[in-house]
């Protein structure tokens, strides 16, 4: 299910249940993402609301480019980056910073995220957009096919295109926690 057109306007305009309807499809999804990336689950809640509080004060101000979901998403894995990012520089002095491997594997998880976010914005731009409304979006091959006037066989052989070139841009396993962490299992 994905959130109607309807409901980012709603939002725009200031309606509650727009705004509730949006809440109660990414949230869940929102707060998975941030939690992988700042593997606390209190910093990842308050990511999670923080966007949200952001998004209802900023409706009618917000700008989507390529579509709201990816929106969401974008939004909260920069600031669970963000979050990490001041999490560490607050606790400079603290014993865990004093351990190496903590922060390595923070800093591999951050790396890791933003090679992923390159791998798909290096994407021809079309292949992209379909991508983007196939696979992330969720979109079904038929609607993207009617959006872009295309053929649907056309549609899988520029998922399939976006798939290789992610698959080359990317080693095995950052291959693996990208489809891990974008696209939604039925």
């Amino acid at each position: 299910m994905m959130v109607e057109d309807k409901d980012v306007e709603g939002l725009r305009r200031g309606d509650r249940v727009c705004f509730e309807n949006i809440f109660n499809r990414y949230s869940p999804d929102l707060y998975v993402v941030a939690y992988r990336i700042t593997g606390n689950k209190a910093v990842a809640e308050d990511v999670v609301q923080d966007f949200f509080v952001k998004l209802w004060l900023n409706r009618e101000k917000v700008l989507i480019y390529k579509s709201f979901r990816y929106y969401c998403f974008s939004a909260i894995h920069y600031a669970s980056l963000n979050a990490t990012r001041t999490k560490y520089r607050d606790a400079e002095l603290s014993e865990e910073l004093e351990d190496p491997s903590c922060v390595e594997y923070e800093m591999e998880r951050a790396e890791l995220s933003e090679k992923i976010h390159l791998a798909i914005d290096s994407l021809p731009e079309k292949c992209k957009a379909i991508f983007v409304d196939a696979c992330i979006e969720e979109c079904s091959y038929v609607e993207v096919a009617q959006k872009y006037d295309l053929s649907v066989n056309t549609v899988k052989v520029q998922v399939s295109k976006a798939y290789r070139i992610l698959r080359e841009k990317l080693t095995k396993e950052q291959f693996s926690i990208f489809l891990l962490i974008f696209l939604k299992s039925e």
